[in-house]
């Protein structure tokens, strides 16, 4: 009964902060320093590019982060290299135009023509929007990526948690060995299969089957390897610990629905730290930048495989190996 009412309460308290996490990032989106570029046509007066950066930049809550550019095609340039997430070009005709990457995050995209729709009825201008970056036509709102990193990352612990609480943590350095090479083909056949289900079956990502292998087997390998050291140091408390990380913290921030831009900064902070995010982040650097910004998801990932196997190991190092199960201090006892 006490050990019942214990699991209960320990429930109680993950469902709990499930509600907390989710409602607490997505109750109230609010865009703070979203980074932006302003250009001026050619024939509108000199410094006025910066002067509406300044302006634009004084903005009650600091909504936007703003630079000026020479043109569109240095526009197009920061874009594609995610130094920045939209543009304002001011127009010599009175019209203005509203430059957007979609597929950078459909929230943000939204945000900033929410922003500039206030920005100019104030001034009595109109814009148009243009979306230079869109989403593809099989990825609505480009949350198809933030699902397919979900289903690797769910894949990566479950697999280890159902090692741990059916099979047990490993009792040598071979059963560990043993546990880690399952777990790397699994990442392997499930990186692939994610990948072959999106590019191939529903054609959503089309065209990017083996870099998508390659980072779904990264996520699912980093998942599984850091729920396993977890396992190897805290025991089964390792499950939810797991649940707290990669679904209570790591869903809601990992930019799907809302990206970091538009999060409180607390989501924003860690969400491209843990893996949901990061493969979120790889998905889209892959499928609509040509790799831009691909260098942080592999470094977490690398982080995660580290800190996995040095948990793996140092439990591995403590257990006598299987050829040899009793040390020579306990033999010279006998």
């Amino acid at each position: 009964m006490r050990k019942m009412s214990l699991l209960a309460a320990a429930v109680l308290v993950l469902q709990l902060g499930f509600i907390l996490s989710y409602v607490s990032a997505f109750h109230q989106p609010t865009p703070h320093a979203i980074p932006i570029a302003v250009v001026a046509e050619a024939g509108l007066p000199e410094g006025l590019a910066q002067q509406t950066a300044d302006r634009l930049d004084s903005l009650d809550g600091s909504p936007l982060d703003t630079r000026t550019a020479a043109d569109t095609a240095e526009v197009r340039s920061l874009l594609r290299d995610r130094d920045i997430l939209g543009a304002y070009v001011v127009g010599s005709s009175g019209t203005d135009t509203l430059i957007t990457a979609s597929a950078a995050g459909s929230s943000v995209a939204t945000a900033l023509q929410s922003i500039f729709t206030e920005v100019e009825t104030a001034q009595g201008r109109q814009f148009v929007v243009r979306d230079e970056i869109p989403v593809g036509v099989h990825d609505n709102r480009g949350l198809s990526g933030f699902y397919l990193s979900v289903g690797w990352v769910v894949g990566g612990y479950l697999l280890a948690a159902a090692f741990g609480l059916l099979i047990g943590a490993p009792t040598s350095r071979r059963e560990t060995c043993v546990h880690v090479g399952i777990l790397a083909a699994y990442a392997v056949v499930s990186g692939a299969l994610g990948a072959f289900l999106t590019t191939h079956v529903l054609e959503t990502f089309a065209g990017h089957w083996f870099p998508l292998t390659l980072l779904g087997t990264g996520v699912v390998f980093a998942t599984g390897l850091f729920t396993m050291g977890l396992r190897a140091l805290i025991g089964v408390a390792a499950v939810p610990a797991a649940i707290v990380l990669f679904v209570i913290l790591g869903n809601p921030s990992a930019g799907g629905a809302f990206g970091a831009d538009v999060l409180p900064s607390l989501y924003a902070s860690i969400g491209r730290w843990i893996t949901p995010g990061i493969g979120t982040e790889g998905v889209r650097s892959i499928v609509y930048f040509s790799g831009s910004g691909l260098g942080q998801p592999a470094l977490g990932l690398v982080l995660y495989i580290a800190v996995g196997a040095l948990l793996m190991g140092a439990a591995a190092l403590r257990r006598p190996s299987a050829h040899n199960p009793v040390s020579p201090r306990e033999t010279s006892k006998v």
